[in-house]
């Protein structure tokens, strides 16, 4: 019995090149896993986060969140990209 590295399946949570440039979101929709880990970050309940995509179901979220306690340091730098302004624009207090 060998005891390597088993590899992890994370049911409900897909990679597309053609989706958000491959960002991991939950099967089927364009929802990433990092706009749910945020919304949570920023207080919401599971049961709040269901409430704002109506669409997903508790297994989607648990799936979510596995996916980024194995994953952490790619979703903490997603967040951390997505928090940044866009090119050129103008933040207000930075005038």
């Amino acid at each position: 019995m060998s005891l390597g590295a088993k590899a992890l399946s994370y049911p409900y949570v897909t990679r597309n090149p053609g989706i958000l440039a491959g960002e991991p979101v939950i099967e089927g929709t364009r929802i990433p896993v990092s706009v749910l880990v945020r919304a949570h970050q920023l207080g919401l309940d599971f049961d709040e986060i269901l409430t704002e995509y109506p669409g997903l179901i508790p297994t989607h979220l648990h799936a979510a969140f596995l996916y980024y306690h194995d994953h952490k340091d790619e979703i903490e730098a997603i967040i951390e990209e997505n928090q940044k302004p866009p090119p050129g624009s103008v933040v207000l207090g930075d005038q």
